[in-house]
């Protein structure tokens, strides 16, 4: 019972592969989405740092409010 002489094909280890890719894609777009709000959150801060004091306090807040929800 042979098939021809042709590979056999391992669709579960096929499977597994893909999955396994899609994982590591997966993980590298949520790293560099990570990397990114980082540094928006960063320039956020160093941008209200600039305000007026009268401006500040209220951009300081949201923020905050930001940080905690996520």
């Amino acid at each position: 019972m042979g098939n021809g002489g042709g590979m056999a094909v391992d669709f579960e280890a096929l499977d597994l592969v893909r999955s396994q890719n899609k994982a590591r894609s997966y993980n590298k777009k949520l790293n560099e989405l990570t990397q990114r709000n980082q540094s928006l959150q960063e320039l956020a801060w160093e941008m209200v740092a600039e305000l007026p004091e009268d401006r500040k306090i209220h951009f300081q807040e949201r923020l905050k409010k930001i940080k905690k929800r996520y």
